[in-house]
C-alpha cells in the first residue's frame, strides 16, 4: 500500500536526493526536518516506496484508461514478477531501516543511495541522468501542487 505524500514532502524528498547525489551532507541536515515534519529516513522510504511502485506500473504498462479486467492482470504479472517482488523487499527493508533510524541523517543518506540505486537499475540513469530525472520530479509536483 502507498504512502500518501504531500506535495512539501515529495520536494524535501527530492531534495535529499540531490543532496546524496551531489554529496552534499550540510544540505542533507539542513532537510532532516523539524516538529510536525516525518523524520527524513521515515519520510525517504515512503518516497522511495512511492516512487518505485510507479515505475513497476510505468513499466508493466499500466494505465489510467484501462478497465478493470486488463487492470488486474497486470497487476497479477507485476505481483508474480521476480524484479517486481525484489522491488517490495527493497522497499520494505527500507521502511525497517527508517523505523529504527529515528531522524539519524546518515540513515537517510544510505536510504536515499538505495532508491538511487534502485532507480538506476531501472532506468539505466547515470548520477547526472538522476538529476534530470529528480529536476523532472520536482517540475511535476509544482505543476500539479
Amino acid at each position: 500500500m502507498d504512502i500518501e505524500l504531500t506535495d512539501d514532502e515529495h520536494l524535501r524528498a527530492l531534495a535529499a536526493l540531490e543532496a546524496v547525489v551531489g554529496n552534499n551532507d550540510d544540505a542533507l541536515s539542513v532537510l532532516t526536518g523539524g516538529a510536525g515534519e516525518r523524520p527524513l529516513p521515515e519520510l525517504l522510504a515512503a518516497y522511495g516506496q512511492h516512487t518505485l511502485h510507479r515505475i513497476l506500473i510505468a513499466a508493466f504498462g499500466i494505465d489510467a484508461t484501462m478497465d478493470h479486467d486488463e487492470t488486474g492482470r497486470l497487476v497479477a504479472e507485476i505481483n508474480s514478477d521476480p524484479m517486481a517482488r525484489m522491488v517490495f523487499v527493497l522497499t520494505d527493508a527500507l521502511h525497517n531501516q527508517a523505523a529504527a533510524a529515528g531522524d539519524d541523517p546518515a540513515t537517510a543518506k544510505l536510504i536515499a543511495g538505495s532508491i538511487l540505486l534502485a532507480i538506476h537499475a531501472f532506468t539505466d540513469a547515470d548520477n547526472q541522468d538522476a538529476l534530470t530525472l529528480l529536476l523532472a520530479l520536482r517540475n511535476e509536483v509544482l505543476r500539479t501542487g
